[in-house]
């Protein structure tokens, strides 16, 4: 999709009906809930736990979490775009735009939000981020997915062309999380407690796939290299974030 303001996004049409059917690539390939369940034990008893999930579009990852175990679930979106299973899932939905409203529950009100690819599409993701640390209790985990954009095959392509892939004219990517600018925003409320590479399936497709699946069985052996390798090939990161106190 390519780049619309917040206002032209609620009136289009078109848009509300590809929303519909959208659910994000890595949520596609399951490993959001791999996130989730992999970081979600470390920090909380049960599964009892209250998530939010930030930009639900047609709302497949809420049915993921759901048929995990997960029954208490709030959704979010600048728009209504949920299948009427997942609505019927969800404790409450509410629409906001995230770039410059607030979120409508009380402070320290979730133990989890989630927000996937959802913050290289707001014009103001730092407002987004004040609001989970408000919204979240203290210890609660902030889990979001953005552009990987210090992969090395980003990093020659930025030398070679003074642009990123995954933020060209025929998208909606606008928002840019560099190392520098992550540590200095997002840090400043967060806890860094974990860092995931979201690899497409079609990266192990063909001979030259074949052979990347080798290397990635024999290197899941040792953690290091392990996570080099999805560094290198995983077009999507995600972080896994805890709410710090701030004096």
């Amino acid at each position: 999709m390519q780049y619309l303001d917040p206002e032209t996004i609620k009136k289009s049409d078109a848009v509300k009906e590809r929303l519909k059917e959208f659910s994000g690539p890595s949520v596609r390939w399951g490993r959001t809930l791999e996130v989730v369940n992999k970081f979600s034990p470390r920090f909380f008893k049960d599964r009892d736990i209250k998530i939010l999930d930030c930009g639900t579009a047609s709302g497949r990852f809420i049915q993921d979490l759901y048929n995990a175990g997960y029954p208490n679930l709030y959704g979010i979106d600048i728009d209504d775009y949920l299948n009427n299973e997942a609505k019927q899932l969800l404790k409450e939905f509410k629409t906001v735009d995230l770039s410059y409203e607030k979120l409508p529950w009380p402070d320290n009100s979730f133990d989890i939000l989630t927000a996937w690819c959802l913050v290289p599409h707001l014009e103001n993701p730092h407002n987004f981020i004040r609001e989970a640390y408000r919204a979240l209790k203290d210890g609660g985990l902030l889990i979001f997915s953005s552009i990987n954009v210090t992969s090395p095959p980003n990093k020659k392509y930025f030398l070679q062309h003074g642009d990123f892939p995954g933020y060209h004219e025929r998208n909606n990517h606008i928002a840019i999380l560099t190392p520098a600018v992550f540590k200095k925003t997002i840090l400043r409320y967060f806890n860094l407690v974990g860092t995931e590479y979201f690899i497409s399936p079609s990266t192990f497709q063909g001979w030259r796939g074949a052979i990347r699946k080798m290397i990635h069985a024999v290197c899941s052996y040792n953690e290091w290299l392990k996570i080099k390798l999805e560094e290198r090939w995983g077009p999507k990161i995600c972080y896994v974030l805890q709410k710090k106190q701030i004096s």
